[in-house]
């Protein structure tokens, strides 16, 4: 091992940021400076950031009808980006520079990880180009490379390891204010992470203070929780309305039906887990052995140069008094057993282990002090052994049941299989033959590997002491080449090109006020916030139970997050939710036939019974057009309404393009919808039922002529409103629940902090003299 040295911050932080230039080159040439990618990045990163930035702009952010039918825009959009500071540049860009920014920040978030990294394991080891090693494996460890598909994962990986540099400092009474700042940073980045986050905090906390030498006591470790309670509550502005939007989706409540199934479902997945400690990720979009069984679920842990070798090693350590080597067998084995995997996300998707990037930044620090014990050449031998009886059991296992199910059995009927294996086994690629795209994964995996492995060979061949002066620039080497090969293999720069064009077009406007809708007949759901012109369709990872709602009665995709797909094609919809405009997939608009504006009124309503979800195109089509007639209600709306609108007996016999003309005829004027709500003007001979399809989340409250009225839930989830007869002037406004109460509560705790802040500079003062 080579001599100690000095750490130098400024160092590692641009040599992170040109390794990052590096990575990406090859997708930013290809692009013109632009980083476009493919997956969800391009439909669902791309899109939000545009909304934000208008959204934000209007120093209003309240309600966002460029998502789906609407939605609670801080409590939906809390969980991707407007809190985090990785964005914030990207607000102020305009619109054409969106995918240059992208590409400048995403080699930020690479400096910022490699440096928190460094700063955490620079305090276990002393030599500055071993740390140096283990921060740019951390930054590009498999785990990050797959997370760029999300990027917002990203900010999680960049800021993690000052948390856990700063709960150290904080276990010892010092930077305690600075850690509470570090707490709130995470979790107003991303809160769903900030859970898993916390979950480890207090797993770390245990086995620092049960295992370290240095003695820590309970009363430190309550002072540590007590600093990032604080944290926590200083971030409230951000989480409270979070959690209350959380609470209103199907994503939180659906979450637990069937978890012991599920559970027990993912035993399998052990498999690839092992796979992808051992192995790089061969692609979060396709698969080596054409065989996706977890894919999407953040399943890798890789890290280039280090790989599992010393991991490996370490988990043969018969008893190890180190706290971190003890640390590391404990997360393995809570890795493998999917109920306890599943506490880092309060259980709401056991098949995750999106809680990996503080496993990798663990089994880095492992790694190197393995290294620093300067292993044997027999334990390095055993290791390598494991791996390659592991990797070569489970990938040729899967190889030999893709041929057997792609070949030898391709031509048995499996009628006999549950509609649920059936689709399982469509659903992973086992029916289907080996193509040309598994070969170029595959190459994709073995060059990876190699990058790895080989060097690693190579520097403890023979029993020689590990130089880490030397191994610095190889390994950066190593991390460039395996990532960008990665991004480039996934990217595949010559397919996809009509989505990722469609991601990059500009708005014609940036103006919030809207006044109809226009359906675009693209695969890409997001379209809406590109175009600035809201949709009917949206790929979200929270779902309202009022916009589920609808979808439920309309035959809409019935998955937690999508609504890209329906299973219904009447043009009864143009009515039932106010679409102006049609465009087709060459970008050609026209005006829809069958549009009705707006605040609509109805005449009739039918009872919400029998109206289960369905796949039935037909059913579906038949729901859309009788709703043009009579509204969906359920008992309690259908007292509130009778005398004003009366119960349709036949409604089998609806003329479904008469009413849409007599729709458009009651319909409001003067409607607009911004980020704080809509305002319209109905005029009638009598009071009546005026429906607009923008769904009842929580948060509006309505008035007719100044005077509040109350908010009626008509076709499953949107809005109606009973009226007077003659000029009613309708105003809705919507403010986000949970968000003055979270600011109130956050300002408190950083008074509180500051005071705390004050009185620690104080006492350092007085024993500095």
């Amino acid at each position: 091992m080579n001599s100690k040295s000095s750490p130098n911050y400024c160092k590692v932080f641009f040599a992170a940021l040109a390794a990052a230039i590096c990575i990406i080159l090859p997708i930013i040439i290809a692009n013109n400076g632009n980083l476009y990618l493919i997956g969800d990045y391009m439909t669902q990163q791309i899109p939000f950031i545009r909304e934000c930035r208008r959204m934000l702009r209007t120093g209003a952010p309240f309600w966002s009808s460029n998502t789906l039918f609407g939605a609670n825009f801080l409590g939906s959009y809390a969980f991707y980006n407007y809190g985090s500071p990785f964005y914030w540049p990207l607000y102020i860009l305009p619109e054409s520079l969106t995918g240059i920014g992208l590409s400048i920040m995403f080699v930020i978030r690479h400096g910022v990880a490699a440096l928190t990294s460094y700063m955490y394991l620079k305090r276990y080891s002393g030599n500055h180009h071993l740390v140096f090693i283990g921060a740019l494996i951390y930054t590009s460890s498999s785990f990050t490379m797959d997370a760029t598909y999300y990027l917002h994962f990203i900010d999680v990986i960049a800021v993690f390891p000052l948390l856990l540099y700063l709960t150290d400092e904080a276990l010892e009474s010092r930077k305690k204010v600075l850690f509470a700042l570090a707490v709130m940073l995470n979790a107003i980045i991303n809160y769903y992470f900030f859970f898993s986050t916390s979950v480890f905090f207090l797993i770390y906390l245990v086995f620092k203070v049960w295992l370290d030498t240095k003695k820590y006591t309970v009363k430190d470790a309550a002072r540590c929780i007590g600093y990032y309670a604080l944290g926590g509550i200083a971030s409230t502005f951000i989480l409270l309305p979070a959690a209350m939007t959380l609470l209103e989706t199907y994503k939180a409540t659906n979450s637990f039906s069937g978890i012991i199934s599920r559970g027990l479902g993912n035993i399998p997945q052990v498999i690839i887990l092992l796979i992808n400690m051992v192995l790089p990720s061969d692609g979060i979009m396709g698969s080596a052995v054409g065989f996706n069984y977890s894919e999407f679920n953040s399943n890798v842990a890789f890290t280039p140069f280090f790989g599992a070798v010393f991991l490996f090693i370490a988990l043969k350590k018969k008893k190890p008094s180190e706290w971190y080597f003890r640390l590391m067998k404990f997360l393995f084995v809570l890795t493998l057993l999917p109920f306890a995997n599943g506490i880092f996300c309060f259980f709401t998707n056991l098949s995750y282990t999106r809680w990996w990037y503080a496993f990798v930044l663990i089994s880095v620090l492992v790694s190197i002090k393995i290294i620093e014990e300067n292993p044997t050449a027999d334990e390095l031998k055993k290791s390598s052994k494991n791996i390659t009886v592991i990797s070569a059991s489970i990938l040729g296992g899967l190889l030999a049941v893709k041929i057997i199910f792609a070949y030898i059995l391709k031509n048995l009927q499996f009628g006999f299989l549950p509609e649920a294996a059936l689709n399982y086994l469509k659903n992973t690629g086992l029916l289907s033959e080996f193509t040309a795209e598994d070969l170029r994964y595959f190459v994709t995996l073995v060059l990876m590997t190699c990058a790895t492995y080989i060097p690693l060979w190579l520097f403890f061949r023979k029993g020689k002491t590990f130089d880490a002066k030397k191994a610095l620039p190889v390994v950066a080497i190593i991390c460039i080449f395996s990532y960008s090969l990665y991004l480039v293999n996934e990217t595949n720069l010559t397919a996809n090109r009509n989505d990722a064009y469609k991601g990059s077009d500009i708005a014609v406007s940036e103006d919030v006020s809207y006044t109809s809708r226009t359906n675009y007949n693209y695969s890409f759901a997001n379209y809406p916030a590109i175009a600035n012109e809201p949709g009917i369709t949206a790929f979200h990872s929270l779902k309202s139970h009022s916009s589920a709602e609808f979808c439920r009665l309309a035959g809409y995709a019935n998955t937690l997050h999508s609504f890209d797909k329906r299973y219904s094609d009447s043009p009864a919809i143009q009515t039932v939710l106010s679409i102006e405009k049609l465009v087709d997939p060459k970008g050609n608009a026209r005006k829809a036939p069958y549009y009705s504006p707006f605040g609509y009124s109805y005449g009739y309503y039918v009872l919400d019974e029998g109206f289960d979800y369905t796949t039935d195109k037909e059913e579906n089509n038949r729901r859309l057009e009788l709703m043009t007639k009579a509204c969906i209600v359920d008992k309690e709306t259908a007292e509130k309404i009778s005398g004003v609108a009366e119960l349709l007996s036949d409604t089998n016999n609806i003329n479904w393009k008469n009413a849409c003309k007599e729709n458009s005829k009651t319909a409001a004027s003067n409607f607009v919808i911004n980020s704080e709500g809509f305002t319209a003007t109905s005029i009638g001979e009598k009071e009546r039922l005026i429906y607009f399809s923008i769904p009842h989340d929580r948060g509006w409250c309505a008035y007719v002529n100044g005077e509040e009225k109350e908010i009626l839930t008509l076709n499953g989830g949107m809005m109606g409103i009973i009226v007077p007869e003659g000029e009613s002037e309708i105003e809705f406004i919507f403010r986000t629940p949970g968000l003055s109460a979270g600011i109130i509560i956050s300002a408190s705790s950083l008074i509180m902090l500051g005071i705390l802040a004050i009185i620690e500079l104080k006492k350092r003062k007085q024993n500095n003299r």
